[in-house]
């Protein structure tokens, strides 16, 4: 791939701006960016580690991320065209056949299909850790979830000129993910990337700092900014530029990093945890004792030896029942009880535990019923919202990848005429999908009534997608008849031209009575009166008349309805074949 070329705004601005001096507005610095690497912002003083740590051990909060992300990688992805034409002057794109662009008049192409041979071939391999192009989105996503912050790391191989040292091309070799405990932004106070370290992009090992020399030491080639760098190295900072990690934010994206969402809900997640091991050390046989019984008497000894052999005979027979008798000599004593733990329903457990999982689970947009909760869905209503409920923060999740790092990752790759989305995670019903594409089989008629020509398009996935143009206008016949005074076709013999009545004929014979007088007659209609088929122009049915006929109290006009056909003859007629004659 190329280094990137400016567009056609690009060179417009470039051209008027050349004599003249510029002046920007100052942008707003803040006083907790320091020029350099920028550290993440840890509230409460939580470290990334700890967020990863009880992100795996919460069940319910890995529950919640884990069924988030298999929603949205459910389907895979497709490949689809951008643009159906495309202007080459000004690059104006369109999703329908046109022959010249309509803003310019300039020449269109199609979508380069070259574009995407090396991207399938890319995405279809797996990378140097043998992971899957879906393997790593599944880690940005739980790095999404987790911190709010993913790096996408494009490796990139650079072919260098062997005469002048310059890099003339490059290609993406791999993609894998950046750990988001060690990746890094570098900015300057105002949060803009770069304008601190300036690398060589063959010789990573040289980093020039501000006033130093722009050129490499080794190859004497331009130094660029770095914008990313990696701390995990031994003693040494691996730096990347502009293009060679693309990172992104879902639910808090700013200037350099997002908000982790697992700090937000630390005290929800950690209350979790303790009553996990609460339950966990309740079971075991180390647990605190339920409580004692404490027993007032003068004689300790006769109350010792009394237990013991109640413990023996306990340990024969489960089933024994001791009788206890208190000796006191002061008339005083008795057994009391002294509780030391209250039971899970005193405690209201699971009241507690329901109610931090729903704010969990609220959070991230994940219903009870993708977490194989139905006990409390109410219905098919309520089972319904829940899934309308999780499949929106699908699609908002879905859309990260859509929008922002999916046409990043492309453009390093040089793909311009296409785009990768994600498959939506609910399959359209069929019957749905067919009542469209017959809606849009209906509209399409409407349009050619109108004199649009309906043309069918190709994408769609199946779905039926018309685009419409206008058709240029037939001219019609004259009046009189046809061109040059010969036959209309379709005039029967005998007929003057002028469509008048034949010499000999006396006026208003073998004429229906409309006719005779001189009226019209009105034009013919599919269908009609006679065959008993319901047009907009015929008339309504004698059932459904307000007033009476003209000439009679009531009207006896009755439709006979379509023709029989020829199954109906057959069938009528073994009917009256079985029937006697007069009955």
């Amino acid at each position: 791939m190329a280094e990137e070329e400016k567009g056609p705004v690009s060179r417009f601005l470039s051209a008027i701006a050349s004599p003249f001096r510029r002046r920007t507005t100052p942008q707003p610095q803040m006083p907790l960016y320091t020029t350099g690497i920028q550290e993440p912002v840890l509230a409460q003083g939580i470290t990334l580690p700890a967020l990863y740590a009880v992100s795996q051990e919460n069940l319910i909060l890995r529950t919640v991320q884990s069924k988030l992300r298999q929603e949205i990688f459910r389907r895979g992805y497709h490949w689809e065209k951008k643009f159906r034409k495309k202007c080459i002057e000004c690059d104006e794109e369109f999703h329908h056949d046109v022959e010249v662009c309509k803003s310019c008049g300039g020449e269109v192409r199609d979508p380069d299909p070259e574009q995407v041979i090396y991207a399938k071939w890319l995405l279809n391999e797996t990378n140097a850790m043998e992971q899957t192009f879906m393997e790593v989105l599944g880690e940005i996503e739980n790095d999404l979830n987790v911190v709010d912050d993913a790096f996408l790391l494009l490796i990139k191989e650079y072919y260098v000129d062997p005469e002048n040292g310059d890099i003339a091309f490059y290609r993406v070799k791999d993609i894998v993910r950046g750990d988001p405990i060690f990746m890094r932004i570098i900015a300057d106070k105002r949060g803009i990337r770069g304008g601190r370290y300036k690398i060589c992009r063959i010789h990573r090992d040289q980093v020039a700092y501000p006033g130093q020399e722009p050129k490499c030491e080794t190859c004497g080639a331009r130094l660029v900014d770095a914008h990313y760098v990696n701390m995990a190295g031994s003693g040494k900072n691996q730096y990347f530029t502009k293009g060679e990690v693309v990172h992104i934010s879902k639910y808090n994206p700013s200037k350099l990093y997002g908000r982790a969402p697992v700090n937000t809900m630390w005290r929800q997640a950690m209350s979790l945890t303790a009553m996990d091991n609460y339950i966990y050390t309740s079971y075991q046989k180390r647990r605190t004792p339920k409580g004692i019984i404490s027993v007032t008497t003068d004689n300790l000894e006769s109350m010792k030896s009394f237990w013991k052999s109640v413990d023996e005979k306990m340990e024969r027979d489960p089933h024994y029942v001791p009788k206890v008798g208190i000796e006191s000599s002061s008339g005083r004593g008795g057994v009391n009880w002294v509780k030391f733990m209250d039971t899970l329903e005193e405690m209201q457990y699971m009241a507690v535990r329901d109610e931090i999982r729903n704010r969990i689970a609220a959070f991230y947009g994940v219903s009870s019923i993708f977490m194989i909760d139905n006990g409390k869905s109410g219905g098919l209503n309520n089972e319904g919202l829940q899934i309308l409920v999780t499949n929106r923060a699908v699609e908002f999740g879905q859309k990260v990848y859509t929008d922002n790092l999916f046409p990043r990752m492309l453009k390093e790759m040089d793909v311009t005429d296409w785009k990768l989305t994600l498959y939506p995670n609910e399959e359209e019903d069929e019957i749905t999908r067919l009542r469209r594409d017959e809606m849009e089989v209906n509209l399409a008629q409407r349009m050619a009534m109108l004199g649009y020509k309906p043309e069918l398009l190709e994408e769609g996935d199946r779905d039926i997608r018309f685009v419409y143009k206008k058709q240029e206008e037939q001219p019609q016949p004259p009046q009189g008849g046809a061109p040059g005074g010969g036959m209309p076709p379709g005039m029967p013999p005998g007929m003057p031209p002028g469509g008048g009545m034949p010499p000999g004929m006396p006026p208003g014979r073998g004429m229906p009575p409309q006719m005779q007088g001189g009226a019209p007659m009105p034009p013919s209609q599919p269908g009609g009166e006679g065959q008993g088929i319901r047009t907009p122009r015929s008339p309504a049915r004698p059932q459904a008349r307000s007033s009476p006929g003209a000439g009679s109290p009531m009207s006896s006009v009755q439709q006979r309805g379509p023709a029989p056909t020829i199954s109906q003859q057959n069938s009528n007629a073994m009917l009256n074949s079985r029937r006697p004659r007069g009955q």
